[in-house]
């Protein structure tokens, strides 16, 4: 109490001038129709403003949960492809009766951090080693192609980004089913070059560009981008421009993918190599 009329001694001229500036602007709003309806306008748009801004902070909100949830019903349709599957025969004389067998698996992840403008680009993610992340690993988003795990930790990846002239991937033309190796030329964050396709080949303009499924890293017919121009290469090869599907600056949600059989391809590989 005594800490309270400390207060009102000290700040009492405040303190009056307010009560007063309180009173004064009550006379003038309850004695006068316009003063009135200005303040109420006045009043409206305060609570309209107010209320306009916690709509945004409620539907971001919202926005960010309707985001995972899609992110992990996108992860379970993924995983549902027929793609992801194939299909075993356990027996010459039982053809009838097949095992489908897992070849890929998606696994969600969200973008930390992606840079776009860098002569060397990396992308984050908040899936590792204890994920079931592992490196060389391909990723995709609803988009296209966005690149492929290149380190692991426990809890997170780094990942080179097709914007990174350090990654390449085999890519064919959809009308043709040509391939070649496909890779970014640091010459824009939505272009990439395809090279070595014959000039015996028929190419046009819009023609979507997809993975081939060599390497074992992305499944077939995953989608690229476009054909958007194309010229000779030393008179015998196409050097063919991709405006890519993906746009890298609004990544967020991506789907990690695992090869089931990779590794025995490797080894194989390497075996009939050495032999």
């Amino acid at each position: 109490m005594r800490n309270l009329l400390q207060f009102i001694l000290k700040y009492h001229v405040l303190i009056l001038f307010i009560l007063f500036e309180i009173f004064s602007i009550t006379l003038l709003v309850t004695t006068g129709s316009y003063h009135e309806a200005k303040f109420y306008q006045a009043g409206q748009r305060i609570s309209n403003s107010f209320s306009y801004k916690l709509e945004n902070i409620r539907d971001y909100l919202s926005l960010y949960k309707e985001n995972k949830r899609l992110a992990a019903e996108n992860n379970r349709l993924y995983n549902l492809l027929k793609s992801s599957y194939k299909i075993a025969y356990v027996d010459s004389a039982f053809r009838g009766d097949t095992i489908s067998s897992r070849y890929y698996k998606y696994i969600s992840a969200r973008v930390l951090n992606n840079s776009v403008n860098r002569k060397f680009n990396y992308i984050t993610l908040d899936k590792g080693r204890n994920h079931g992340i592992e490196p060389e690993m391909g990723i995709i988003c609803d988009e296209g192609i966005v690149g492929m795990v290149k380190s692991v930790s426990d809890n997170f990846c780094v990942a080179l980004s097709l914007l990174n002239p350090k990654f390449g991937v085999s890519a064919k033309i959809g009308s043709s089913g040509f391939y070649g190796p496909l890779s970014w030329k640091e010459t824009s964050t939505d272009k990439a070059l395809l090279e070595d396709i014959p000039q015996h080949v028929s190419i046009i303009i819009g023609d979507t560009i997809l993975t081939s499924g060599f390497g074992s890293i992305f499944p077939e017919d995953c989608i690229i981008g476009v054909i958007s121009d194309y010229k000779l290469k030393g008179g015998n090869y196409y050097e063919i421009t991709v405006k890519l599907s993906t746009e890298f600056q609004r990544l967020n949600h991506v789907q990690v993918i695992k090869n089931e059989f990779r590794q025995e391809i490797i080894t194989l590989e390497q075996t009939a190599e050495d032999e």
